[in-house]
């Protein structure tokens, strides 16, 4: 049985296509904006491409994400807390929370024994778009997300920035650097804020457990903010390998269920 999941993001599609519960491809690509249903359809075909199959083959398509509805070839969609939980527990079966920080929302699902969705807790506003914030912010600093997402380490000085507010905290960012703050000290006072930003999510309502809580999204590839979150928030994360395909592969394992 083949089975292809379709995140549909603020910033990014992702797609995954699975066979028997193994995944034989996967491709990503920007969202595009106005140009969105062209950059899914692009992205569709790049994948079925590089798993060697074709559209007939697949048995069902299930689309989630924020643009979920732009995927006139779905046979369904789920919601996206939904797609977490089904991704968490394939990947960790002990899972009894997940995290997803992508670039514009921060969700925490809670699940009980059984595997049941408990509770789910979403971002206030203004912590919205922390993915997309750090973006803007490397490219202010003359460096690539990648670049500023691997500085690790520490330092002695320990420059802050608001961590109440995405609009404040760049501001800050720029102050500092025109000041001669190495731009290394305002990258790591970036990820801190940032993880008070995402730990305050994490506190409200509901407490994740220390080991048996998932991080995925596509923030989730940053080792930097990694460590000030599990540093802040005391718990330490389970993320896979791609924790950006999570929110597909859940998608697609919906629909082979």
């Amino acid at each position: 049985m083949i089975t292809a999941g379709i995140d549909v993001g603020i910033e990014n599609i992702k797609v995954v296509v699975l066979r028997d519960g193994t995944v034989i491809a996967s491709g990503t690509a920007r969202s595009g904006g106005a140009g969105r249903g062209k950059a899914i359809e692009q992205t569709w075909t790049d994948t079925l491409k590089a798993a060697g199959i074709s559209a007939t083959d697949i048995t069902k398509v299930v689309a989630t994400g924020q643009g979920k509805g732009d995927v006139p070839f779905a046979n369904d969609s789920i919601t996206e807390p939904l797609a977490d939980a089904r991704v968490a527990l394939f990947l960790y079966p002990a899972a009894r929370s997940v995290v997803d920080v992508g670039a514009d929302q921060i969700r925490v699902v809670s699940l009980d024994e059984h595997g049941a969705i408990t509770e789910v807790v979403l971002n206030q506003k203004c912590a919205a778009g922390i993915g997309t914030f750090l973006r803007t912010v490397a490219r202010r600093l003359g460096y690539t997300l990648d670049e500023m997402s691997r500085i690790g380490g520490s330092s002695d000085n320990r420059v802050v920035v608001n961590d109440a507010c995405c609009v404040f905290a760049e501001l800050d960012a720029i102050n500092l650097l025109h000041d001669g703050v190495a731009w290394q000290d305002i990258a790591r006072a970036i990820h801190r804020a940032m993880a008070v930003r995402i730990n305050s999510v994490l506190s409200d309502k509901v407490r994740p457990a220390k080991d048996t809580t998932v991080l995925i999204g596509g923030v989730a590839r940053n080792p930097t903010l990694i460590a000030a979150l599990e540093e802040r928030s005391g718990i330490n994360f389970m993320i896979p390998d791609q924790p950006e395909f999570a929110g597909a592969l859940g998608a697609a394992l919906d629909a082979a269920a």
